[in-house]
């Protein structure tokens, strides 16, 4: 009996890919609070977010209404854990963000979502090939 169609390396680019997802929404978060007085830049580690992942220790506080529901994460629990930047050469008021470092980390975070995309891509393909092989 199978118990998971993921294999461990698929299971592994998920896990990436889920953190590269939770990476894009920090740097947004940061971009979009760019002139809010007071903000403090917020990064999120791959390597040790990664690592904690797949150790099982970001897991989500579910709720449940009802058993045959689907859960709910609590709005005020963060899956991932940020980390707080305070000498990044903020400004007068208070706010770290530094608008060019966002950008370009959104940029360097973007191309590595999509060449994580494009490995598990090629293991679905070559899945697929096999089952096609396997048919004929």
């Amino acid at each position: 009996m199978v118990s998971s169609i993921w294999d461990g390396g698929s299971q592994l680019y998920e896990k990436a890919l889920d953190v590269r997802s939770a990476i894009h929404e920090t740097v947004a978060s940061n971009l979009a609070n760019e002139e809010t007085p007071g903000y403090k830049n917020r990064q999120l580690p791959f390597r040790e977010t990664l690592s904690a992942l797949q150790r099982g220790e970001l897991l989500p506080n579910v709720m449940h209404v009802h058993p045959r529901h689907l859960p709910l994460v609590s709005p005020d629990h963060q899956i991932f854990r940020h980390t707080n930047v305070i000498n990044s050469g903020g400004g007068l008021d208070g706010n770290t963000v530094n608008l060019e470092q966002e950008m370009t980390r959104m940029t360097e975070n973007t191309m590595m979502y999509m060449a994580v995309s494009q490995f598990l891509k090629g293991r679905f393909e070559g899945w697929g090939g096999a089952i096609a092989e396997g048919q004929g």
